[in-house]
């Protein structure tokens, strides 16, 4: 478990999309004046939400029924996730406007 658990950080950490995609959401929700305790705090939550989530997929997926599901409606699932990504670009644009 340990092997397996150091194995998907390491991924994670060398996955520039991730980067990207926190970068882009912190970019369109975080205020411009960022206080510095949230700072601080931000990767630690990161971290904890990102290891939670990969469990629970992992856990989710390892059964049969839930992968078929995901398996059957994986493409509308990758098209809502597009169009979410899609909309934090259309407020990050529109606020550097006003």
């Amino acid at each position: 478990r340990g092997r397996a658990l150091l194995s998907g950080f390491a991924t994670q950490l060398s996955n520039p999309k991730t980067a990207v995609v926190y970068a882009s959401v912190f970019a369109a929700l975080l205020p411009a004046e960022v206080p510095a305790s949230l700072l601080l705090a931000l990767p630690v939550m990161v971290f904890v939400i990102e290891a939670g989530w990969y469990a629970i997929v992992a856990v989710a997926l390892s059964s049969a029924a839930p992968r078929a599901f995901y398996l059957r409606f994986k493409l509308w699932l990758d098209r809502a996730a597009g169009g979410v990504m899609a909309l934090l670009g259309i407020r990050l644009i529109t606020s550097l406007r006003q």
